[in-house]
């Protein structure tokens, strides 16, 4: 069952944007000073791990019960696609890139079976 995933904060850093779909706002943001860690929330096979213009360097991992984890706006990758990360693991350092960023923060998005869901509502605190 999904009830036995669980999710971490993927960075230490103060929540300056919630989740809003109505906006278009999927994920919630972390205000993090440039080059601070970004961590995997929970454990999984990384998918994608490249440079996207709107939102810059971006990682996305696959976890178990159809769940995905995307961490956008980063500086530098540390994982690179078929990377299997640990929960906790050093995966990213934050930045402000993609034409999509307005400062150094790093936009976290949860999904589940193809839907945004609410990090806060899965992030233990």
């Amino acid at each position: 069952n999904s009830d036995s995933l669980i999710f971490l904060a993927p960075a230490t850093g103060i929540l300056t944007k919630e989740f809003n779909p109505e906006i278009g706002h999927l994920g919630v943001d972390y205000g993090l000073k440039i080059g601070s860690p970004v961590y995997a929330s929970a454990g999984g096979l990384v998918i994608f791990a490249d440079y996207t213009v709107d939102y810059g360097y971006t990682i996305i991992i696959q976890h178990d019960y159809g769940y995905i984890t995307m961490y956008k706006h980063c500086s530098s990758l540390l994982k690179k696609p078929q990377d299997f990360v640990k929960q906790g693991e050093l995966i990213a350092l934050s930045r402000n890139s993609g034409k999509k960023s307005t400062g150094p923060h790093l936009h976290f998005e949860i999904w589940h079976m193809g839907k945004p869901v609410n990090p806060e509502k899965l992030i233990i605190k």
